[in-house]
């Protein structure tokens, strides 16, 4: 499957459903993410996995494993200033990348929700950063 086909035809369900459908893949929660592209300057909406952390939601720049972060990643290192919509719910927030030693205590937490995650982690020798979706 060509995942950049998916994400956008996921992007554009999510939208059109005001957040109904799209928010949940299985028991995973979705959150659709906007970021402007740190060369093009273009808006940029992607849905990733997300898990609960304080009053929002952390992302794991996981990329499927892949031995680069995702675009988005670089995105939010540029302009941290984003917008993302949990189901219903849209809401401005800055990305802030957890210390290791926090990101490294949610891990069971979200490998109990995402055994994906786990398996992303064996797979490549790069640091894997999760990032808050701090809201503001």
């Amino acid at each position: 499957m060509n995942w950049k086909y998916f994400g956008k035809i996921h992007s554009l369900l999510y939208r059109a459903s005001g957040g109904r459908f799209g928010a949940k893949l299985g028991n995973i929660d979705c959150v659709l993410l906007e970021t402007v592209g740190r060369k093009s300057g273009a808006k940029r909406v992607v849905p990733i996995c997300c898990y609960p952390y304080k009053d929002s939601v952390v992302v794991s720049a996981s990329n499927s494993g892949m031995d680069k972060h995702p675009a988005w990643y670089y995105n939010l290192k540029a302009k941290p200033e984003c917008i993302a919509q949990l189901g219903t719910d849209r809401f401005s927030a800055v990305a802030e990348e957890l210390p290791r030693k926090e990101a490294e205590s949610l891990l069971p937490m979200i490998f109990n929700i995402n055994d994906h995650q786990r398996e992303y982690r064996e797979q490549t020798d790069r640091p894997i950063p999760l990032v808050w979706l701090r809201r503001v």
